[in-house]
C-alpha cells in the first residue's frame, strides 16, 4: 500500500511539469487540425466552440483520466476529510440536474457532466497536493525549495509556449475582431486560461527570487530563478488583454513595494534583487524581440504589439465603455432571468449547466446560479475555508513567500468576482487550487495540513 502511494506521489510531482506541456501539445494539435477552418490569424477559441466542433479536447480527456487517479489516491489514503468534502459536491451536481429537468423537461447530460467534472478536478487537485505535501519526507525548507523548483519550471514551460510561436510568427492571436488580429497566445487553446495560469504563478516566482537565502544566491541560481518570472512578464505583455496587463503591472508593482518596504527597514538585498530581475526581464524581452525580427523580417516587435493592444482597448473604451466585464453583464442578466423564473427549487439547487447556451464567465455567479444556494455552499466551502484560515494565520508566519501567495490568491479571487473563469477550467483552476494548498502549507504545521 505504502509503495503504491509513494509511486502515485512521484507521479503527481511530475504531473506539475506535464501540465503546461499538455496544454501546449493540446493547442498545437487543435491548431494543426483546424487551420483550414478559419486561417491562422482568425482561429480562436470562440470560433471553435461556437462551431460545435471542439467541446472536448485531448487535454481534457487526459485530465479526466488523471482525476480518476486522484480519486484512487484519496481512497487509498482513506482521507475522510476529502471524502466528506466531495459528497456534498456530488449531491449539489445531482440536484442541479434534477432541478434542470423539473424546469425544462429535459437535461443536457453531456454538458452537465463535463462542466462539473472540470470543477471537481480542481477540488481534487487541492485534496491530492495537500496530502502530497503532508506526506513529503522533507524538511519544511526543502519542501519549499522543491515546490519553487517546480513553479519556476512551470513558468518557463508555459512561457516558451508563447515565446517560441511569437518568434516563429505562428500560433493563435489573442484577439481577431473588428480591431484586427492582435496579441499573441502561442499554441494555447484559451487565452483566458493561460493568462490565469501566469497570473497565479507570477507572484510566487518573484517572491522566491527575492527569498533565496543569500549564501545560495549564486550566479547560476540567480539566472535560473529569474527566467520564470522574467519570461512570464514578457508573455503577459504579448497576450495584451486588459486582465493580462493589469495582472502583470499590479503583481510586479506590489512585489516591488514589498522590497522597498524591507529596504526602508534596513535590508536592501531584496531591492537589489528586484533591480536584477527588472534588468533580466528587459534582456529577455530584447532577446526574443530581436529573434522575432531577425527570423520574420517583420517590423512588429513586442512594444509594437503592446501598442496595438493598448490602441484597440482605447477604441473599445470609446465604443463600449471599455469595462473589464463588458459582454458579461448580458450573460449574467440572461441567466439571472432564468434563475428567477425557474422558481424555488432552482433557487436552492440552480438552473443546471445544461439549461444554458452560455456561461457567464464570472465563476462565483456561475456557481450560484447554475447550482443554487446549496450548490454554492457545497462547492465553494473548501476554497473559502482554506482561504480564511490562510488569512488568519499569515500574519504570524509573515515573510515574502507568504506575501507572494497572498498576492496570487488575492488577485485571483478578485478576478473570480469580476471577470474570472478559473474554477471551471482545468489549467488556471489547477494552479489556483495548487497555490491555495501551498499557502496553507506555508502557514500551517505539517501534521495539521
Amino acid at each position: 500500500m505504502q509503495k503504491s502511494l509513494k509511486g502515485l506521489e512521484k507521479f503527481f510531482w511530475l504531473y506539475l511539469l506535464f501540465n503546461p506541456v499538455l496544454d501546449i501539445v493540446n493547442g498545437l494539435y487543435i491548431w494543426m487540425l483546424t487551420r483550414g477552418y478559419a486561417g491562422m490569424e482568425a482561429l480562436n477559441y470562440r470560433e471553435l466552440t461556437n462551431s460545435g466542433g471542439m467541446t472536448t479536447t485531448p487535454a481534457l480527456i487526459v485530465r479526466m483520466l488523471v482525476l480518476v487517479v486522484m480519486v484512487v489516491y484519496v481512497l487509498l489514503l482513506r482521507d475522510r476529510r476529502s471524502i466528506l468534502t466531495a459528497l456534498p459536491m456530488g449531491a449539489a451536481w445531482a440536484m442541479s440536474v434534477l432541478s434542470e429537468f423539473l424546469w425544462t423537461g429535459g437535461v443536457n447530460l453531456s454538458l452537465d457532466v463535463t462542466f462539473f467534472a472540470r470543477f471537481a478536478y480542481n477540488v481534487a487537485v487541492a485534496m491530492v497536493y495537500l496530502n502530497v505535501f503532508r506526506r513529503a519526507e522533507l524538511s519544511q525548507d526543502r519542501l519549499i525549495e522543491k515546490v519553487h523548483a517546480y513553479v519556476n519550471g512551470m513558468t518557463i514551460i508555459f512561457s516558451l509556449g508563447i515565446l517560441i510561436p511569437y518568434v516563429l510568427r505562428i500560433g493563435y492571436s489573442t484577439y481577431y475582431d473588428r480591431f484586427g488580429a492582435r496579441g499573441v497566445r502561442g499554441f494555447y487553446y484559451s487565452g483566458n486560461d493561460i493568462t490565469g495560469a501566469l497570473m497565479i504563478l507570477l507572484p510566487l516566482a518573484i517572491a522566491y527570487f527575492l527569498f533565496i537565502p543569500r549564501r545560495q544566491f549564486t550566479r547560476g541560481r540567480m539566472l535560473l530563478y529569474s527566467l520564470g518570472p522574467a519570461m512570464s512578464i514578457v508573455c503577459l505583455m504579448l497576450i495584451g488583454t486588459k486582465t493580462a496587463l493589469i495582472a502583470m503591472l499590479g503583481e510586479s508593482a506590489v512585489m516591488l513595494v514589498y522590497a522597498v518596504a524591507v529596504a526602508v527597514r534596513g535590508s536592501r538585498e531584496m531591492l537589489r534583487r528586484a533591480a536584477i530581475l527588472a534588468v533580466i526581464t528587459v534582456i529577455v524581452a530584447l532577446i526574443f524581440n530581436g529573434m522575432s525580427l531577425l527570423l520574420s523580417g517583420a517590423g512588429r516587435g513586442i512594444m509594437d504589439m503592446l501598442k496595438e493592444s493598448m490602441n484597440a482597448m482605447q477604441e473599445a473604451a470609446n465604443e463600449e465603455g471599455g469595462s473589464l466585464i463588458s459582454g458579461r453583464w448580458n450573460k449574467l442578466a440572461a441567466t439571472l432571468a432564468d434563475f428567477k423564473a425557474a422558481g424555488p427549487i432552482a433557487w436552492l439547487f440552480g438552473v443546471g449547466r445544461g439549461s444554458q447556451g452560455h456561461i457567464i464567465e464570472m465563476d462565483l455567479f456561475d456557481v450560484g446560479l447554475l447550482y443554487g444556494v446549496f450548490g454554492f455552499v457545497a462547492m465553494t466551502q473548501m476554497y473559502i475555508r482554506y482561504g480564511v484560515q490562510f488569512l488568519m494565520r499569515m500574519v504570524k508566519n509573515w515573510n515574502v513567500l507568504v506575501f507572494g501567495a497572498f498576492v496570487s490568491l488575492g488577485i485571483t479571487v478578485a478576478y473570480l468576482a469580476v471577470a474570472g473563469h478559473i474554477l471551471f477550467t482545468v489549467t488556471s483552476g489547477f494552479f489556483f487550487a495548487f497555490v491555495l494548498v501551498y499557502a496553507r502549507m506555508l502557514t500551517t504545521a505539517r501534521d495539521r495540513l
